[in-house]
C-alpha cells in the first residue's frame, strides 16, 4: 500500500521558536506525542504561486525510505493559512547527542577550509568528505549491511539526490551525531529542493511534451556546492567509487529494485490541489530517467 498524504495541522504559534540556520522561514515546534521537536518550514510563495517544497520534501522522504536511506521524515503541515512541512529532529535529546554539520567536520580536517562559503567551495570534495567521515558509523536507523560505514551510507544519500534531481547537498545539509558512544552519520534531511518543485506550470507542460527538453533539463542538474560543480549523476557515481564494494553492490541493488508502479503510485498520492497533473507527470518522468542514468555505467568493483 502506498503511503498516504496526511497533513498535520499546527493550530498554535505559542510553542514555536525561530530556527536561525538557512535562508527559509522556519520554526521549531514542540510535538506533544514525540520526545523530539519538529522543524516547520513554509513553502515559499512567488509571483507564479506556491512553490512545491512541501510535496517535494514529503516525496523524497518516501523514496529515501524505499531505498533505505534514513531521513528525518516529514509530514505536510498547513499553518496560518499557508502550506508548509514538518520534519522530525534528527537529534536524540535523550542520548545527549549534538549535531556536527559537515562544514565543521571538514574544517576540523582542513585548516584552510572555508566553512562559511555558501556556494561552490574548491575544498568541498568527495575525498575531503571521506576523510572527514573516517571512523564515523552508519546511521543508527540504517538497515543495510553491517559492514557499511558512515561514508558508505553517505554515498547512498548522493544517489538519492541524483535520483530525485536534488541539488542542495551543501556542507551544512548533512552531519554527524556525536555522543559519548561515538560518532554516527545523521539521517539525511532538508529535501525540498528536488523533483522540479520550482518550475512554472507552463514550463512543466512544455517539458512534458518534449522528452528531449526534459533530458536537457536533467543534464543541467549540477551541484552548486561541490568543487567543479559536477553533475548529480556523476557525483553519485564518483562517491560510490570511493565507497566500499559492499556499499556499491547494496545501493545498486536497492535502486534496481525500484519500479515505476511503486514510486509512481507514491507520486500520484499527492493531491492535485497541492501538486498539479503536470508536476505529477514531470516528477515520475524524472524518476524514470534518472534511475536509468544512474544504473547506466554504474560503478563496479
Amino acid at each position: 500500500m502506498s503511503p498516504q498524504w496526511s497533513p498535520v495541522e499546527i493550530v498554535s504559534a505559542d510553542e514555536v521558536v525561530d530556527e536561525p540556520l538557512g535562508t527559509k522561514q522556519k520554526f521549531w515546534v514542540e510535538n506533544p506525542d514525540d520526545d523530539r521537536p519538529w522543524l516547520f518550514k513554509f513553502a515559499r510563495v512567488t509571483g507564479a504561486g506556491v512553490l512545491g517544497e512541501d510535496w517535494a520534501e514529503w516525496l523524497v522522504h518516501q523514496f529515501g525510505a524505499l531505498l533505505t536511506v534514513p531521513t528525518g521524515g516529514g509530514r505536510p503541515a498547513p499553518f496560518a493559512g499557508r502550506r508548509g512541512m514538518v520534519s522530525r529532529s534528527v537529534v536524540d535529546s535523550v542520548s545527549v547527542e549534538r549535531l556536527v554539520h559537515g562544514n565543521s567536520l571538514l574544517a576540523e580536517m582542513d585548516a584552510d577550509y572555508d566553512a562559511a562559503l555558501k556556494r561552490e567551495n574548491p575544498r568541498y570534495t568527495l575525498a575531503a568528505v571521506k576523510a572527514a567521515l573516517h571512523g564515523v558509523l552508519a546511521p543508527r536507523e540504517f538497515v543495510g549491511p553491517p559492514a557499511m560505514d558512515g561514508f558508505d551510507a553517505w554515498a547512498g544519500y548522493l544517489m538519492l539526490d541524483a535520483w530525485v534531481a536534488g541539488r542542495d547537498r551543501h556542507h551544512e545539509n548533512w552531519g554527524v551525531l556525536s555522543s559519548q558512544q561515538g560518532r554516527a552519520l545523521a539521517p539525511s534531511y532538508d529535501h525540498g529542493n528536488a523533483l522540479g518543485f520550482q518550475e512554472r506550470q507552463d514550463h512543466l507542460i512544455a517539458l512534458n511534451a518534449a522528452p528531449g527538453l526534459r533530458s536537457n533539463w536533467l543534464a543541467r542538474g549540477r551541484s552548486h556546492h561541490f568543487a567543479g560543480r559536477p553533475g548529480l549523476v556523476d557525483l553519485a557515481h564518483s562517491a560510490l567509487m570511493l565507497a566500499s564494494g559492499v556499499a556499491r553492490d547494496y545501493w545498486g541493488a536497492q535502486l534496481s529494485s525500484m519500479t515505476v508502479e511503486g514510486f509512481g503510485a507514491i507520486v500520484q498520492s499527492v493531491p492535485r490541489e497541492v501538486m498539479s497533473d503536470a508536476a505529477h507527470t514531470f516528477a515520475i518522468d524524472i524518476l524514470i530517467e534518472n534511475r536509468e542514468r544512474l544504473l547506466c555505467d554504474y560503478p563496479d568493483h
